[in-house]
């Protein structure tokens, strides 16, 4: 029988470099793109499209071995998405991969200007207003995605209705720092959950992928975004292509970020993220699941 991993959340958790690196393994069948977004409508009350639309991202799957797909902005649906997953895949495999939470935002926050979503000077104190100015209905909207950097970090929010509809032994919770301090064990454990041979990986390391980088030029930027987003089916079966395109790429018009949040900001977060860490805390205790510091 087929196994089905979706890495639903969370977006800037190192998701992407998770889900290449477990491509990688020789009984893993990656989706044709790595967000096919198929579940997502339901995360705003929308029908999915059919089922024969799933099967498509996975034109060379067999019987046997993991299908794998990663659409991390699936978490935020909570319980309508897993319910969605559950209808059309049968006891699907849920990764969640959480990361610290005002560590999050401030990624979150630059990589939606990297996307041009913001200005390229916006500050993050004036991001943070026009995001607490929406209220829980403005998130309906898929348009009001890019405001997600702090709410997104709550995610004791969601976490309970996944555990629920999916079940808690199919729902494996990893954390980032995790992976950036053991990057081979944590891929060796999340093997063994899927029951994949760990020391068939070719490499015990995660590959880096997706990292928020800063640009130049904003037309050269425009440009470049298009065509990844033209050719990601294309690039995605060539992964070493890809690498060398972006490392190129970064040379002609990328530069390091430089966001920083300052010292009342980033006190004003860690306040605010208090509760729904305690929560979190209290929501994973007993479910051998190793606690970052952050919730210790």
């Amino acid at each position: 029988m087929t196994t089905t991993a979706l890495i639903a959340g969370v977006n800037k958790a190192g998701t992407t470099s998770l889900y290449v690196s477990l491509s990688e393994h020789p009984d893993v069948v990656p989706s044709a793109l790595k967000e096919t977004r198929y579940f997502l409508p339901a995360r705003y009350g929308r029908p999915l499209e059919p089922a024969s639309v799933w099967e498509g991202y996975f034109p060379t799957a067999s019987d046997g071995g993991v299908r794998l797909e990663a659409t991390p902005s699936c978490f935020y649906g909570g319980a309508w998405v897993a319910r969605a997953m559950c209808d059309v895949i049968a006891q699907p495999r849920v990764i969640l991969v959480l990361r610290e939470p005002v560590a999050r935002a401030l990624s979150f926050f630059t990589y939606q200007k990297m996307r041009l979503r913001f200005p390229e000077d916006m500050p993050f104190e004036q991001y943070l207003a026009a995001a607490d100015r929406l209220h829980d209905a403005d998130f309906d909207d898929p348009a009001n995605e890019k405001y997600m950097a702090v709410r997104g970090g709550r995610y004791a929010d969601w976490l309970p209705a996944w555990r629920d509809v999916v079940g808690e032994d199919h729902v494996h919770v990893m954390f980032f720092e995790h992976l950036l301090a053991d990057q081979a064990g944590q891929l060796r454990a999340l093997a063994e959950w899927l029951h994949l041979d760990p020391d068939r990986f070719p490499h015990e390391t995660l590959r880096s992928e997706n990292l928020t980088t800063g640009y130049r030029n904003r037309r050269l930027q425009q440009l470049a975004l298009a065509g990844n987003d033209r050719l990601e089916l294309v690039l995605r079966r060539m992964p070493a292509v890809k690498r060398a395109l972006r490392a190129a790429y970064f040379r002609l018009n990328g530069r390091l970020v430089s966001d920083e949040l300052s010292t009342a900001v980033r006190a004003e977060l860690t306040a605010r993220f208090e509760e729904p860490n305690r929560r979190l805390a209290a929501q994973l205790r007993g479910a051998e699941v190793p606690l970052p510091p952050w919730l210790t």
